[in-house]
């Protein structure tokens, strides 16, 4: 009896020490960790997380940046491309045949004038003609009767002042009927005329008119405007801290107001040298392609490729900002390494790494999924 005791005793006792030491075996078991370890500004993330973060790593490249220096301006025409006509003897306006926005071509007839001034004028130079006929047959008289007498060669002195004179008349009449488009080649008696032509003086396209027929034009008043619009070009104004980024040449990107979606090319032609009172310069600019459809007048805004510099460039998304600073990740998608950077600009999805840091020409930068990457390292951080 003692003896059956004795050893359901020692199984009570071998069976509460199997409970105890599996208990204390599951009691120092560490639990499986599904989150992020993060030491200093390395994240080690787990597969699982990398993959829902869809990474990608790629390497950074050598890039030619410009910056983009932005302006106003305005399609302008060159003076020696654009012209005021007018008439240098005032006239009735008989006939005029353009509107604003019409095409003209050089020497087309454009208005018609009338005045009895235009009647005078060639009536004193057809006068003068003949009487420059008698004085010369007179200085030829005269030349003759000088050899024999001292009376007749002060004569023939006034006979040659007299035929110089009227040569200086004739010559004078002439270039006025010229500015009246009169050839006075074709003059004569049976061709007077009271109606002068006014013939447009440029090719291009009218832009204002300031007549009509019936109306009196005085002397040197506009009648109209042309302006050859194969000439036209874009004139911008900077400010004049920023001139000494501009170099001629360079490729400036141009867009109206009347079209801002439409892109046009132009490249700077010619750089002012006059700083305006509100501390402003003029930049002349061409466009690669000329446009005759544009109306002078037309305000653009224009961005100017300006410093051009090559420079160390990773895509947009690696870059993250977090407390006022800016961060890419190197390394893999399970093991990331924080780094500051100092950033450039950043165009067409590109962003400028400055300063050249000797890591980034050789490790992989996280390209792809970098915000989740950032979160997984401060959600753990806090």
């Amino acid at each position: 009896m003692n003896t059956h005791l004795t050893l359901i005793r020692n199984l009570s006792i071998t069976l509460a020490l199997l409970f105890t030491i599996a208990a204390c075996t599951k009691t120092e078991t560490p639990p499986t960790d599904m989150g992020a370890r993060v030491s200093g500004d390395t994240v080690q993330l787990t597969p699982q997380q990398a993959a829902n973060a869809h990474i990608v790593v790629s390497k950074a490249i050598r890039r030619e940046l410009t910056t983009g220096l932005r302006a106003n301006g305005m399609v302008h025409v060159p003076p020696q491309y654009a012209y005021s006509v007018t008439a240098p003897f005032g006239g009735i306006v008989r006939t005029t045949s353009v509107l604003p926005g019409s095409h003209v071509t050089k020497g087309e007839t454009i208005v018609v004038l009338e005045s009895p001034e235009f009647i005078t004028l060639q009536q004193d130079y057809l006068t003068t003609i003949a009487m420059l006929e008698a004085s010369e047959a007179e200085l030829i008289r005269q030349s003759r009767l000088a050899k024999d007498s001292v009376n007749a060669r002060k004569k023939l002195e006034a006979a040659s002042a007299n035929t110089r004179s009227m040569r200086v008349q004739r010559k004078a009449l002439a270039e006025k009927l010229a500015l009246i488009n009169i050839d006075v080649k074709k003059l004569d008696e049976n061709s007077l005329s009271r109606s002068v032509r006014v013939p447009a003086p440029i090719s291009g396209y009218v832009t204002k008119v300031n007549i009509n027929a019936g109306t009196y034009i005085a002397p040197n008043n506009p009648i109209m405007e042309i302006v050859n619009t194969d000439h036209m070009h874009i004139e911008l104004t900077i400010f004049e801290r920023d001139v000494l980024k501009l170099r001629i040449d360079q490729h400036v990107t141009v867009s109206f107001t009347d079209a801002p979606n439409i892109k046009r090319d132009a490249h700077i032609h010619l750089i002012g040298k006059d700083v305006a009172a509100d501390r402003t310069i003029s930049v002349h600019a061409h466009l690669n392609k000329p446009d005759p459809t544009l109306i002078p007048g037309t305000t653009l805004t224009a961005v100017i490729d300006a410093e051009p510099r090559t420079s160390w460039v990773v895509p947009e998304d690696a870059v993250v900002s977090f407390e006022g600073k800016y961060f890419v990740f190197t390394g893999s998608p399970t093991t990331c390494i924080r780094r500051e950077v100092n950033v450039g600009i950043t165009q067409d999805g590109i962003t400028e790494i400055l300063n050249d840091p000797p890591w980034l020409q050789t490790e992989d930068i996280l390209v792809k999924g970098v915000p989740a990457v950032l979160g997984a390292m401060t959600n753990t951080d806090e």
